[in-house]
């Protein structure tokens, strides 16, 4: 790129990170108590048709809306069929692709109706899922049960084994943890959370504590309920180590919502990606997606894989990061750098280098290794093209073909083009 054209981004960047409306700063701050303000708690597991406008045909994906099934990555393919299969909806494999294919399935963005899809996992209508609930406002949001590591169907693997599994779980394991969530008189996200955060968690790719925590909070609850199930289920829950991160989402969501649609503000609300582009969404404009293609993960693969063999990055989890945590709260979290790709003190980078783009710290989630400062939390479109510095998230990588799996997870970007596309939308609207 020659200086010409740089110093063109350069003041391009500089009028749209200074042409916001006068009252952009009050309006941010009315964002943030908005958002900080929330109670989320995990309180049912219910079909998703008794908490979101679904129809039979529907099914809820994560990111902003594709143009159609030709657009639709391996992994979302895979999860598809599964999905075909698993609701008896499909006889075959066959089957279930001619379906898609046909358009007999409709794909929607599950961050549009309330709700949040884990990395390539659609949701339909009897698909039973995290109910969380707002304590002050009683707004409802909600994500799938989730399966574990390795092999499952939102990484659109869709092989017996896989499917036997997810009927278990959401047969027998939704309804007795349905049974102990009511008993249990709903369970507080966040506190969990940030107790999390100092046991070596991120509250994204690692919640190996909040699950443990989740799992010691709800136990004597699950065998309460005298279910035959109960035991299974506690052991299930044991064994997961990533159970939390749909509650974690479901949460994020319903506090980023409380911070939607208020005029003049630049706080972004979400950030996904559908295997075709990268999203995100901003206060002021509420329902509206700013895009761009999806960018290059930078990860540490599975024994016998490359990133040759990765497919795009897609997945509503990113909304952790909107919420200060994720690859924004690495810096407590060490242990998980290798597991995708790099260092300890590179996570600690990553972590302090987003405090340039946000609006605060947050109130709740404190990093000891930090001296417990709170993490990045807000990020400002503003800030993020003024700065030219992209938000990074960490994230599952999983294999490009339909049927196969996850194969590793690293790092990647939030484009830069999203905050821009966001910033003129904003300008133009003042006109």
């Amino acid at each position: 790129m020659d200086p010409t054209t740089r110093r063109h981004d350069a003041t391009e960047a500089e009028r749209l990170a200074a042409g916001g409306p006068p009252d952009t700063d009050a309006a941010n701050a009315t964002a943030l108590r908005r958002i900080s303000e929330v109670q989320p708690f995990l309180v049912d597991v219910r079909p998703a048709q008794e908490v979101a406008d679904l129809a039979p045909d529907e099914l809820l994906h994560a990111g902003p809306a594709l143009t159609g099934w030709s657009e639709a990555c391996g992994p979302l393919r895979g999860s598809v069929i599964g999905a075909l299969l698993h609701l008896k909806l499909a006889r075959s494999i066959a089957e279930a692709s001619a379906m898609a294919e046909a358009g007999a399935v409709r794909l929607a963005p599950a961050n549009d109706r309330g709700g949040l899809a884990t990395y390539a996992g659609v949701i339909g209508g009897q698909t039973p899922v995290l109910v969380v609930k707002d304590r002050i406002s009683g707004r409802l949001t909600f994500a799938a049960l989730n399966e574990g590591r390795g092999r499952a169907l939102r990484y659109g693997a869709y092989d017996k084994e896989t499917l036997a599994k997810l009927g278990w779980i959401e047969g027998e394991f939704a309804e007795v943890l349905r049974r102990a969530l009511q008993l249990s008189g709903g369970i507080d996200v966040l506190q969990l959370l940030a107790q999390a955060l100092h046991m070596g968690d991120d509250g994204h790719s690692r919640q190996k504590a909040a699950s443990a925590l989740f799992a010691n909070t709800l136990g004597p609850f699950l065998l309460e309920t005298g279910c035959k199930e109960a035991a299974r289920a506690l052991r299930f829950l044991t064994q997961n180590e990533i159970f939390f991160l749909p509650i974690t989402m479901a949460a994020a969501k319903n506090a980023m919502m409380a911070g939607e649609g208020i005029a003049g503000s630049t706080l972004v609300t979400s950030f996904a990606a559908n295997g075709a582009r990268f999203g995100i969404k901003v206060s002021a404009c509420p329902g509206a997606w700013f895009t761009a293609p999806v960018p290059t993960i930078d990860g540490r693969y599975f024994e016998g894989h490359g990133p040759e063999e990765a497919s795009p990055v897609i997945g509503d989890s990113e909304i952790a990061e909107c919420f200060g945590l994720g690859a924004f709260a690495m810096a407590a979290a060490p242990a998980l750098a290798p597991y995708v790709g790099g260092t300890p003190e590179q996570a600690v980078r990553l972590s302090t280098g987003m405090y340039a783009i946000t609006l605060a710290e947050h109130p709740r989630f404190k990093v000891p290794s930090l001296s417990y400062r709170g993490t990045a939390f807000g990020v400002d479109a503003r800030r993020v093209v003024a700065e030219r510095i992209e938000p990074v998230f960490n994230t599952g990588i999983a294999h490009r073909e339909p049927g196969v799996g996850q194969i590793g997870a690293g790092l990647g970007r939030v484009p830069l083009a999203c905050f821009e596309s966001a910033l003129r939308a904003l300008q133009g609207a003042q006109r």
